[in-house]
C-alpha cells in the first residue's frame, strides 16, 4: 500500500476544514435555537477533533508529532466543550476567553447562562 503524501491529502483537508468552518460559523452565530446548539456542540467538537487527528495521520506525519498532538487536541477539545455556553433568552453562542472560567452571563443580552 502506498503512503499518502502531504501534497495529496492537504487540499482535501483544507477543503473539508473550510466547509466545516463556514457552516459551523453560520450555524453557531446565526441560529437562535440554544437547545439545538447544546445538542449539536459536543458531537461537532469531538467529531472535528477526530477528523483533524485523522487528517494528520493520513498525511503520515512522524509518529512523535502524532503522539504529541493527540493529547494537545484532546485538551483543546475539552476546553472548547467546557467554554461554550448558549443563551436561552437570545440564542447567542458565548465562548469564554479564559479556558479556566466559564461565562456566567450572556454577552449580548446579559441573561444568566445555565451552569
Amino acid at each position: 500500500m502506498l503512503k499518502n503524501s502531504h501534497s495529496d491529502i492537504f487540499p482535501i483537508f483544507f477543503g473539508v476544514w473550510m466547509v466545516l468552518c463556514l457552516f459551523s460559523a453560520a450555524f453557531f452565530s446565526f441560529s437562535k435555537n440554544a437547545k439545538l446548539k447544546r445538542k449539536v456542540w459536543p458531537p461537532f467538537t469531538i467529531g472535528t477533533a477526530i477528523l483533524f487527528v485523522g487528517f494528520v495521520w493520513a498525511m503520515d506525519w512522524p509518529s512523535q508529532t502524532f503522539l504529541f498532538m493527540i493529547p494537545v487536541v484532546a485538551l483543546i477539545t475539552f476546553f472548547n466543550l467546557r467554554s461554550a455556553k448558549f443563551c436561552d433568552a437570545c440564542g447567542k453562542t458565548n465562548m469564554s476567553r479564559n479556558p479556566f472560567f466559564r461565562s456566567r452571563f450572556c454577552s449580548k443580552c446579559g441573561a444568566k447562562l445555565e451552569p
